[in-house]
Formats: C-alpha cells, structure tokens, sequence
C-alpha cells in the first residue's frame, strides 16, 4: 500500500496524482543504483574482514589480530554510514 507523502492518503498504482491533495505522486523504480552497489560491496567486506578477524585468533597465516580488528571496525562504520544513505534514497 503507498500513501501520499504530503496528506498521507491511500493511492492506488495507477494514479499519477493525488486524488486528495493534488500533489504529483513519486514513484520509484526499484533499482539500488550505486548507494545499493556500494552497500552491498561493504557489507561483503565487512563480513570477510570479520571472518579473518575471528580466524586471526587461531591461525597464524593470516593478519595479525589487532589489523584486522582496526579493519572490520572501520568498516563497520562506513557500513552504517551506506545504511543511512541508502535509507535516505528511499524514503
């Protein structure tokens, strides 16, 4: 169910504009474009990155622990930077 952004009133798919205010109705397309692609790279990284922290531990051919956690953190936060970009792009 979609709602208008400025009255908040039920549309249906076909209608262009608002029957109650008149205001042109958005529509999105659905495609992530680059915050999704950028947002789903990062996620990849961070989870990988997380997976060599945790084997750093236990094995010794891998960076040294303290790398790998710098890492993941850093990571962490650009994840949640793309999180509230793409979030941004959707409402």
């Amino acid at each position: 169910m979609e709602k208008c952004r400025d009255c908040n009133s039920i549309l249906k798919k076909e209608e262009t504009v608002c029957y109650a205010c008149g205001s042109p109705v958005e529509r999105k397309d659905g495609k992530l474009g680059f915050a999704g692609y950028l947002l789903k790279t990062v996620t990849f990284m961070m989870y990988g990155s997380a997976a060599l922290t945790a084997a750093s531990l236990f094995v010794s051919f891998t960076p040294p622990f303290a790398k790998c956690g710098i890492a993941t953190l850093i990571l962490g936060i650009v994840k949640s930077s793309a999180d509230q970009m793409v979030d941004r792009k959707k409402s």
